[in-house]
């Protein structure tokens, strides 16, 4: 009898769970044939081969290739297979049924099977001939992933139980990385959960010394987070997920265009500028890795994961270098660089010192007694109390990043690396540049009058801000095969995607409007459009002084700047703030407040919370501060100083 009570509430427990795993995951049936796509590519074709396929329908798919030969090779057989298939397209499109080659007729029949709403006719397949694309399998990089996530897995399930989060949100990292967490993608993402700097610094260190992002540990928190937060801004999963890679922006602007939180018509329906290919079949390639991160065995046959390593956590009461805590220790550095990934190149080149509070993890097996005691041997002089000092130059007229990282005997990529920046970047007269050097002490001073090489060029305009694509998942991401177009809609979607955590809708309306975002101010908007104020003023019957309110409408004149500059004008100065706060700042949680009689946002953000306004609205993008009563509640970010 016992045995039978617990058999049955065995399967009341499975069936409770399958039900709130589909509530939270659907799998719209509209959205199947995106899901089987996807399950091919993780499972079907390897590195070394990928689908030829109309990237709207993605039933659709023409063949299946070897991509085994170099790249220039690789990138010709596309090209002329996508020719191939384009030809046949417009053949068919002329309404063509008799006499058709073996070729035609299984084109015909392809679109003829997929195609399940009416005729396939002439239009139909005249865009089918300018919308066909190529994806790359990952067959073995997913396989590889399963084995690679038993390291991690067990911290990434408790991390996200703990969190109260749903676990099948921790398979997120085969699509973003195949639980790879040395990826580093060319837009600029890293690690396991694949953060653009600007998102991960929210909630990780972030800096030329440390970077988090690399850090499963870390990261891990730090996805659960950021997961967390745009399910409150959206309230579904499927479009947390899809934000997590598009931005909760653009979700929120796909809710309120749209009506519905539907993933299957927001997919399908929506038309923000640069929501494309990536961002569409970000759920349901999520989707197809969860389907598979389950029945794995079905998919791979047997798979034998990784075990976690059992570690010793040692935090550092000192500034140290890598070799003496190696030497103390009696590990490899080569070890130590293994599973301290945040750690970076200056720290293994001995430019830098490993920080003092760091916590460093050693597996227990290399280790003959407690950390603590073995770091205690190092000797008192190689004990240091504060970083090795940086050398800062600061640019004047003339300078070009190549001749700085010269005249101070560095090479130009220790300079790029050190101020966070990619070859191609301008710098600006004014501007303070970080050269890192090894125990050398030298005056600000001494180098701010250093003289300026004449021959030099600077460019005399603000930096340009380095874009930031589109954080897409590997198997979507934009690499030399797959065919997704650097177009200028996508610049702008690079851009937003640096702000991926702000809910603030930046965009210029259609009529010409925009609403009025914090730190924003009439003399910001008349310079990104190389207008006077007083032209804005006059459109918005606005007197002399008055100053504009976050959440309004205003109008703006574009006769001088296009919409799409005077966006990216405007993102940029967002992200430059914003970046600038998060270089010390770090959000560590989130609360809900129950407002009291007499506060305001302004009291609220700077009395009470001591967090700035702009952060506060972003947790509360729906409150209007403006109006706010007694009893209601709004979520408060917990926000400390980094150290």
């Amino acid at each position: 009898m016992a045995m039978k009570i617990s058999l049955l509430w065995l399967s009341f427990l499975l069936v409770l769970s399958h039900s709130t795993y589909a509530e939270n995951f659907p799998r719209p049936a509209e959205l199947e044939r995106d899901v089987q796509f996807w399950l091919k590519v993780y499972t079907d074709a390897t590195t070394k081969q990928g689908y030829i396929h109309d990237q709207y329908n993605l039933a659709v798919v023409y063949e299946k290739i070897d991509v085994t030969g170099s790249r220039t090779a690789n990138r010709r057989l596309i090209k002329a297979r996508k020719q191939f298939y384009a030809d046949i397209l417009k053949v068919l499109a002329t309404g063509k049924r008799n006499n058709l080659s073996a070729d035609e007729r299984r084109v015909l029949t392809v679109w003829t099977m997929a195609h399940t709403q009416g005729e396939v006719d002439a239009k139909i397949l005249s865009r089918a001939a300018d919308s066909m694309r190529f994806q790359l399998g990952q067959a073995n990089r997913f396989r590889q992933g399963l084995i690679r996530a038993g390291e991690w897995r067990p911290y990434i399930d408790a991390t996200f139980r703990d969190l109260n989060l749903p676990l099948e949100l921790t398979a997120l990292p085969h699509v973003e990385s195949s639980f790879n967490p040395a990826a580093y993608s060319h837009v600029g993402a890293a690690g396991l959960w694949q953060f653009i700097r600007s998102t991960g610094r929210r909630y990780m260190q972030i800096d030329y010394v440390v970077d988090e992002r690399m850090d499963p540990f870390a990261a891990t928190i730090a996805a659960a987070k950021l997961l967390r937060h745009n399910y409150n801004l959206t309230e579904s999963w499927p479009l947390a997920l899809t934000a997590y890679n598009h931005g909760v922006a653009s979700m929120r602007r796909a809710i309120k265009q749209l009506g519905t939180r539907d993933i299957a018509i927001i997919a399908r329906q929506y038309k923000g500028r640069s929501f494309g290919f990536a961002s569409r079949n970000f759920y349901v390639a999520f989707l197809a890795a969860l389907e598979v991160d389950k029945n794995p065995e079905k998919y791979f046959g047997t798979i034998t994961s990784v075990t976690p390593y059992d570690y010793t956590e040692i935090k550092l009461d000192h500034y140290l270098y890598s070799k003496d805590i190696a030497q103390a220790l009696g590990v490899r550095e080569s070890i130590l660089k293994q599973h301290n990934r945040s750690l970076l190149d200056s720290i293994w080149n001995g430019n830098k010192r490993v920080p003092k509070g760091y916590i460093l993890r050693v597996p227990k097996r290399y280790l003959t007694a407690s950390g603590g005691r073995l770091l205690a041997s190092i000797a008192p002089e190689k004990l240091h109390t504060e970083q090795t000092p940086d050398l800062f130059h600061t640019v004047v007229r003339g300078d070009t990043i190549s001749e700085i990282a010269q005249r101070y005997g560095y090479r130009v990529s220790e300079v790029l690396a050190a101020n966070a920046m990619r070859s191609g970047h301008y710098i600006r007269i004014g501007q303070k540049l970080r050269l890192p050097v090894a125990d050398q002490k030298v005056e600000l001073d001494t180098v701010a009058v250093a003289k300026p090489i004449e021959k030099a060029l600077v460019a005399e305009q603000p930096a340009v801000i380095e874009p930031t694509p589109l954080k897409a998942a590997t198997a979507i991401a934009p690499d030399e095969l797959n065919d997704i177009a650097a177009t200028p809609s996508q610049i702008n979607q690079q851009e937003a995607a640096s702000l991926l955590t702000d809910p603030a809708d930046y965009t210029v309306d259609d009529a010409d409007r925009i609403i009025v975002q914090a730190e924003e101010t009439l003399g910001h908007y008349a310079e990104w459009l190389d207008l006077r104020a007083s032209r804005l003023r006059q459109i918005n019957n606005m007197r002399f002084a008055t100053p504009v309110i976050v959440g309004r409408r205003i109008a703006l004149d574009f006769s001088r700047i296009p919409r799409q500059e005077f966006e990216q004008r405007r993102i940029n100065y967002q992200k430059q703030f914003q970046e600038q706060y998060f270089v010390d700042h770090r959000i560590e949680s989130t609360y809900m407040y129950t407002i009291k009689r007499g506060e305001s946002l302004w009291h609220l953000a700077a009395k009470r919370f001591k967090v700035p306004m702009w952060l506060l609205r972003q947790h509360n993008p729906d409150v209007n501060f403006a109006r706010i009563k007694p009893g209601m509640k709004i979520v408060v970010p917990v926000v400390n100083q980094a150290a």
